[in-house]
């Protein structure tokens, strides 16, 4: 009996004790730079960024799809914000009128894909790495391939470098996502839908749920809050460049996966998402402070996906 209870009390915090093994690690590893507030404020302040690609990427996922462009979109999102700021002369509308516009270019590209994808019954993993280029190629001809500087004014720069109570405010919007994104899949119809979609998209039809509509919403969201994470990145670089967010994908993707939401669909949480993105941070975290070459970063996370999904992929044979 004491043996079912500790095993049953493990597995409901394994999430947690996973984590507090890492920290313990790596402030073993390195006492005097990891176990800091500053640290722990820069370790919250980047998964901010693809914490909140999070919050709209895990939709397409729950449906047992994928969007590979986020990163093309926050940078394409973010160009838009920088560029409409700069020709307006660093006025405080032109932040207004820039951000709107970042965030409706990433809910267009959004909509794009869910008609392609619903319509033309093109794979999302074909049709997302295609746009994922395409977004690039706009970015890039909307720059001219350069750095375009934006340090102020200040309601822009605010976005990414401001603070509140010491608290960078890019942590404040990715509570605040993660907050909604929950409630939006926990506490709404829509929420449930998307889980009968991914689960079971045949029986959903059945049910009277349209799985184009859930499905066009969802990466619609996907692409918002992608365009979000842009603007924050923008804001925090005080800069605009097309190559801005290039890669952030593998570390969304990475944090999704780890975190128990199944690539086959109706399976995950925000829970877990957000145990995967501050996962995904510790590591990189991690991974810097002792000097490992980036390039060996990118291995790290490829075998963390290959392991998540083969164990998945058993975890569902075996249930069977």
């Amino acid at each position: 009996m004491k043996n079912r209870w500790f095993l049953n009390n493990t597995r409901k915090f394994q999430r947690f004790l996973i984590l507090l093994i890492i920290i313990l690690t790596l402030t073993i590893l390195q006492p005097r730079i990891f176990p800091t507030i500053g640290n722990f404020k820069s370790i919250l302040l980047a998964v901010s960024i693809y914490g909140v690609m999070i919050c709209g990427a895990i939709y397409p996922i729950l449906l047992g799809g994928i969007d590979l462009s986020v990163g093309a979109v926050a940078a394409l999102s973010g160009a838009c914000t920088v560029m409409s700021i700069v020709n307006g002369n660093y006025s405080d509308f032109s932040v207004i009128k820039g951000v709107l516009l970042g965030l409706i270019a990433g809910a267009l590209v959004g909509l794009m894909h869910g008609i392609v994808i619903t319509s033309f019954k093109v794979p999302p993993f074909l049709i997302t790495l295609a746009s994922m280029n395409i977004v690039y190629g706009i970015t890039q001809l909307l720059t001219n391939s350069l750095v375009i500087s934006c340090l102020k004014p200040l309601s822009f720069t605010f976005i990414g470098g401001g603070r509140v109570l010491g608290i960078p405010v890019p942590i404040y919007i990715y509570a605040f996502m993660t907050f909604i994104s929950y409630l939006v899949l926990n506490k709404t119809v829509f929420g449930r839908s998307i889980y009968c979609v991914g689960g079971n998209p045949v029986a959903s039809e059945l049910s009277g749920i349209s799985s184009k509509k859930v499905t066009i919403a969802s990466y619609i969201f996907s692409g918002f809050t992608a365009a979000i994470a842009g603007i924050i990145l923008a804001s925090m670089n005080q800069q605009a460049i097309a190559k801005a967010a290039q890669g952030y994908e593998n570390d969304v993707l990475t944090a999704i996966v780890v975190g128990g939401t199944s690539l086959m669909g109706g399976e995950g949480s925000m829970g877990g998402a957000v145990f995967g993105t501050l996962l995904v941070g510790l590591l990189n975290n991690g991974l810097r402070l002792m000097g490992v070459p980036s390039i060996y970063h990118t291995v790290v996370k490829g075998t963390i996906i290959i392991i998540a999904v083969a164990f998945d992929v058993y975890s569902r044979s075996k249930n069977r």
